[in-house]
């Protein structure tokens, strides 16, 4: 789809560079600008996305997923995911208008858990959400026909004639077995239509597509392939059984995009940035020149540009910022903490009152 907001293309960033009497030998190779100036561009765009500033034109919206039964990993067909920018949960078969909601926490990395927890005080009890990404195949699945095995799946594998109940619309969170395996022949798979496994488990041929779909014999369910190499999303806490069913509302910041046409858009970088984004494609040729004198200009140019981005963050960083503090306890030690969320440990009411 066409963005309105991103008419310059990679052609007239190289038009201007060609301007420069020293730049030419770097755009003109074996007489097409076509490379390096690809490669330039591309790290242009990477070292802007490099910036630790949530950039708006970069921001990206996930696949909306639901809570299951003890399960804690969610692999998405997601593959443009760089980081993760902030997020909501709703409850989501809730009755009332407008539906109960809180806020996620993005953290860095989270270990592996369980339902259930042995500790005095788990951090997790605070009614919200901690959220991470990993990669999808450094999530956890389950392993069809070993129903009561735990370890990475809890134990709640599918079996033959078990039954995956749509959580959309159900009255409590339904009791299903997890809703991501690995078949016999390596395939990721995530279900994508509810209904009930037949005798066989599903199996994909052997290095299937991320897309491809398959049921085993007998089955009404819909299994499908999802990149190992793409993105999915770690929870705490672990769901429970049953209970309230949260949908997920994530935000995060896209991969670079890379170039590789000159009739390329700067997309999805904004026309409003096309100053910013020729600058640097200007500093970064010389790197590229064949001429010593030409290239000890890099340095310079490129930490000037570097330190330049600031500017173009501030075209972004206009607004009151929404994020808040929200404190653990009061300030004489007592009360409860973060009272005022709704979450999966206390859906409706938050903590008791003199919890910690």
């Amino acid at each position: 789809m066409s963005n309105s907001q991103c008419t310059v293309t990679l052609q007239n960033i190289v038009d201007v560079a060609q301007t420069f009497a020293d730049l030419n030998p770097v755009m003109n190779v074996g007489g097409s600008s076509m490379s390096p100036a690809l490669t330039i561009a591309s790290d242009v765009m990477s070292a802007i996305c490099d910036q630790p500033f949530p950039w708006k034109w970069n921001q990206i919206n996930l696949p909306l997923f639901y809570t299951n039964s003890w399960q804690q990993d969610y692999a998405l067909a997601l593959t443009t995911l760089a980081s993760l920018q902030q997020g909501i949960v709703i409850n989501i078969n809730n009755s009332s208008l407008p539906k109960p909601w809180g806020y996620v926490e993005i953290v860095r990395s989270q270990t592996q858990a369980t339902g259930a927890w042995n500790g005095p005080c788990p951090f997790f009890a605070a009614p919200v959400f901690a959220v991470n990404w990993l990669p999808n195949n450094q999530l956890y699945y389950g392993t069809w026909g070993q129903a009561n095995v735990g370890g990475a799946s809890q134990g709640n594998n599918p079996v033959a004639g078990s039954v995956y109940t749509n959580p959309l619309g159900a009255s409590s969170q339904p009791d299903n077995p997890i809703a991501q395996i690995k078949d016999a022949n390596g395939n990721l798979l995530v279900i994508t239509t509810y209904g009930t496994e037949g005798s066989a488990a599903p199996v994909a041929a052997v290095n299937a597509a991320p897309g491809t779909t398959v049921s085993g014999a007998g089955a009404t369910t819909v299994w499908t392939v999802i990149d190992p190499n793409g993105q999915g999303i770690r929870i705490n806490p672990v769901p429970s059984q049953s209970g309230v069913v949260w949908q997920f509302n994530l935000v995060g910041q896209a991969i670079p995009v890379r170039f590789t046409s000159l009739t390329q858009t700067l997309a999805p970088l904004w026309d409003q940035y096309e100053s910013t984004f020729r600058d640097g494609f200007i500093a970064r040729c010389y790197q590229y020149s064949p001429e010593q004198k030409v290239r000890d200009k890099y340095d310079r140019a490129w930490q000037r540009w570097i330190e330049s981005l600031y500017s173009a963050r501030e075209k972004s960083d206009k607004e009151r910022e929404g994020n808040r503090f929200v404190p653990r306890l009061s300030v004489v030690g007592s009360g409860g903490s973060r009272g005022g969320f709704i979450g999966p440990a206390w859906p409706f009411n938050g903590p008791p009152p003199g919890w910690r």
